[in-house]
Order: structure tokens, then C-alpha cells, then sequence
């Protein structure tokens, strides 16, 4: 039985003068098996054996009645503590595989309470030293620039933390890729996709993902309803297909970065302001003709959106019947956003799906699909970012904001005083 992992040894007898050896996680070999020599399974003692590149030998610890404690808390991750008694040594594991680590923590307990019985049901043999192969330490990066490089009959590496695949012409993302629990940043820009799985999102460790220059127009509902939202930091959608952007994006909590450049949005998500941890904004040479109200609220580093055909302002009425009253689809939907109520693709059908994708908030922080106003003025991008890319060839910064009145009150009260910044905290 043997497990690869990241393995740091730590004295005790040194924290009991204070000291602390500087040491560091290194790539290692954990193995359980029977003192060589011993003539059956009941002879044997049961050993712990942890090799290295430098020592391939590795050193061996009994496990009889030598453990003094297991911390298994992260398992889960790939990372568990084991304490002996003699040596007063501490073994700490890390990037181990969960299924593997678990196992082999189950067999030192056993090892420790000296459990024949159960022991001899499990395969150990006598312990060898570690091939070249289970100590080097696994890549972590891997770029792929053309197709004749492209993994075909091999697997990527399960340590993989950053992959970039570009020029390589795919249409779809290989499914071996989403795999990789330990991949942060995903690079598939210069592709064909026209299409991602639902399965992106079981990524949860993605903090960057670029898929510039491929032929995408929308983003699949389970990568927008999966813990990509809380992970995510960086992404990259230039040089697509995209007339909008679906509204759930901005519940990405943690996003810093968004490029959106070159492609043929016609408007950005109107509860936009939501994104406070944005700094870096790029949605040049697209097709937008004004800003969203909410965009007032952000406070940027960078933004750049030259090339967009933004308009003039005004105040534009609605042409609804003062006494109109919202339909049932209406009032549903307004709940649904208003509660922030999770929906997918099975639970609603797509028509309805687009409809909420059109939600938009009034001033006074509520949603509505049919406001009775608009009202739309100038505002100068300096107000929310440092820098500030020309909006055309004569350098203009200022770009129309436009905004939702939900009701007669509302607009009346923008009317009285359209230069004030009045809005409740949404609900």
C-alpha cells in the first residue's frame, strides 16, 4: 500500500526549547508494509515507510502502539497529520489523493492497535524502496500551443494547477480536463468552442478562467449556479459571440477581473453594481448604448469601453396606464429576484429563463420586467474607476447611465430632484 504525496517532518523535542527546523513540504512516498525478512504475516511487524528523491530507502517507523494521534480533519483536501510517540515526530501530509489517504490512515490505526485479524485481510507486503517515478513531483503547469502537443493517448496530470490550451482548434472542452480538482487557472482561449458543459462549474478551485477568441454566446445555467461564484477571479469572455451577459454573473462575489471586449453585447446586466470587488473592466468594441444605473456604484482600477455606440440622455416615460397591474408571471418573477431564489434549466422552461434574465432594478432597489419610466443622463467614468480609456477618438470619458423607475412615486421623486442619489438597500 503506498500513497504520493507532499510530506513535512516535524521534531517536537525542538518546540520544547522553542525551536522550530526550517523545513518545507517535500515531494515524498508513503508506504505501509511488513518488516522484510519475516516469514509469514504473523511474524511481521507492521512499518510506516516514507521515502524521498534524496532518500529512496526511505526511513521506516513502527507503527505498533506508536501512534499517538491522527489529525484527519482535511482529509477531504488531501491532508492529514500523523503523531508518533517514538520519534516524537510529527508527519505532515498534504496533496494526497482523499480516497488513498483515507485508506491508508485506516490501515495505521490498525497498524497501532495491532489488529491481526483485520490486517491479514489486507494485502501488505514487505516494504521496498521507492522508485524515481512515486517521489519526483508531479507538474503543476502545463501549456498546450498547438494540436500535434495535445495529450491523445496520455491523461493530463491530476496536479495540475494551471492548464493553458490554445491554437488546438476544439470544439468542445474534453471532459478529462474537468477532472482536475486542483486546477486554478484555465486557459482555452484561440479555440472553436462554441459551447461549455455544465460540468465546468465541479471545478471549484478555479480562480481564472479565459476562453477569449472562441465562438461562444452564453454560459451555461450550472456553471453559473455551481461554487464557481465564490472561487472565480479572473474571467476572460473577449472575442466571442455575445449579445448579453445573463444577469446571475454578478452574483460572482469575488470577481476582479472581467473582459468582455470585441464582442456584440447590446447592454450589460443591470444589477451590475452588485460586483464590488471589481477592479478591471474591458468591454470595448461591442454594441452597448448606455450604462446601467447600478454601474454608478462600482469602484474600478481600469476600464476601458472604446468603440461602443452609446447615446444621448432624457427622461422617457413610460406608456403604461397609470392603473396597470402587473401580471402573475410579473409578480413571480420579481419574487424570484427579489429572493434571490435558485432555479437551473430543469425547473423552469428556457422561455421563462430569458424572461428573468431581463430583470431590472428601479432606483429604489427593486425589480421589475416592466418599469413605468426610464431615465437616462451623463456620467463621467472618472466618478468610478482611476483609469479611463477613451470612449471614442476624441478622448471623451463621459457615457450615458440609464436607470429603471418601478412606479409613479419613484419617478416623481427622481423629477423633484434628478440630481440626487437616493436608493435603499436591496432586499
Amino acid at each position: 500500500m503506498r500513497l504520493s504525496c507532499d510530506v513535512e517532518m516535524l521534531s517536537r523535542g525542538l518546540a520544547s526549547y522553542g525551536m522550530r527546523a526550517k523545513t518545507k513540504p517535500i515531494r515524498s512516498s508513503i508506504s505501509i508494509g511488513r518488516r522484510p525478512g519475516a516469514s509469514s504475516s504473523k511474524e511481521g511487524l507492521i512499518f510506516l515507510l516514507v521515502c524521498t528523491a534524496k532518500d529512496r530507502n526511505g526511513t521506516k517507523f513502527k507503527l505498533k502502539g506508536n501512534v499517538e494521534q491522527i489529525f484527519g480533519k482535511f482529509v477531504q483536501n488531501g491532508k492529514a497529520t500523523i503523531r508518533l510517540k517514538e520519534p516524537a515526530k510529527d508527519i505532515c501530509i498534504s496533496k494526497a489523493d482523499p480516497l488513498q489517504l483515507k485508506n491508508i490512515l485506516s490501515v495505521i490505526k490498525l497498524g497501532h492497535l495491532d489488529r491481526n485479524c483485520d490486517l491479514e485481510k489486507i494485502h501488505l507486503t514487505t516494504l521496498n524502496p521507492a522508485k524515481t517515478s512515486q517521489v519526483e513531483r508531479l507538474p503543476t503547469k502545463m501549456v498546450v500551443h498547438s494540436r500535434k502537443d495535445y495529450p491523445v493517448t496520455t491523461n493530463f496530470p491530476k496536479t495540475l494547477e494551471s492548464l493553458q490550451i490554445m491554437h488546438c482548434k476544439l470544439k468542445k472542452v474534453d471532459s478529462r480536463i474537468l477532472e482536475l480538482r486542483n486546477l486554478k487557472c484555465l486557459d482555452l482561449s484561440n479555440n472553436n468552442l462554441a459551447k461549455l458543459p455544465d460540468s465546468v462549474g465541479r471545478l471549484n478551485q478555479l480562480a481564472e478562467l479565459k476562453l477569449a477568441n472562441n465562438q461562444l454566446d452564453r454560459i451555461p445555467l450550472g456553471l453559473l449556479n455551481s461554487s464557481l461564484k465564490h472561487s472565480l477571479q479572473a474571467l476572460d469572455l473577449s472575442g466571442n459571440q455575445f449579445k448579453m451577459l445573463p444577469s446571475q454573473l454578478t452574483e460572482f462575489a469575488n470577481l476582479v477581473h472581467l473582459k468582455v471586449n470585441d464582442n456584440q453585447l447590446l447592454c450589460l446586466p443591470w444589477n451590475m453594481g452588485q460586483l464590488t470587488r471589481l477592479k478591471f473592466f474591458l468591454a470595448g468594441n461591442n454594441k452597448l448604448q448606455f450604462l446601467p444605473y447600478s454601474f454608478t456604484r462600482l469602484a474600478l482600477e481600469e476600464v476601458d469601453m472604446f468603440g461602443n455606440g452609446f447615446q444621448g440622455s432624457g427622461m422617457f416615460p413610460s406608456t403604461q396606464d397609470e392603473g396597470y397591474f402587473p401580471s402573475f408571471v410579473e409578480i413571480a418573477a420579481r419574487a424570484v429576484k427579489k429572493y434571490r431564489l435558485m432555479y437551473t434549466e430543469r425547473d423552469l422552461p428556457q422561455i421563462l429563463i430569458q424572461y428573468l434574465g431581463l430583470a431590472k432594478w428601479c432606483l429604489c432597489g427593486k425589480p421589475c420586467f416592466q418599469p413605468y419610466a426610464q431615465h437616462c443622463s451623463q456620467f463621467s467614468l472618472h466618478r468610478v474607476a482611476h483609469t479611463v480609456a477613451g470612449l471614442d477618438s476624441a478622448g471623451s470619458t463621459t457615457a450615458p447611465v440609464q436607470g429603471f423607475l418601478c412606479s409613479k412615486d419613484c419617478w416623481q421623486r427622481l423629477q423633484s430632484n434628478p440630481n440626487a442619489v437616493w436608493k435603499c438597500s436591496r432586499r
